[in-house]
């Protein structure tokens, strides 16, 4: 195996590893969002490369971040 493709391998392995999506269900209406909404959130903590987004209607949210771990 060469380099190039052990260390391409080994740079997505890192990103399956630091990367993950979350699913939030909020069970009080009070706290719902009736309009669908959508957002990137900014990576303020540890200097990381991480890029992190959200989206949600009524009381489920949705997060997908991706990260190379290289924080």
């Amino acid at each position: 195996m060469s380099k190039e493709h052990k260390s391409l391998s080994s740079k997505l392995l890192s990103y399956c590893r630091y990367s993950g999506v979350s699913i939030i269900v909020t069970l009080n209406p009070l706290w719902w969002q009736v309009l669908p909404w959508a957002r990137k959130e900014a990576a303020t903590e540890w200097c990381s490369t991480e890029r992190t987004w959200a989206c949600g209607f009524l009381g489920i949210t949705v997060r997908v971040w991706i990260d190379d771990g290289s924080w």
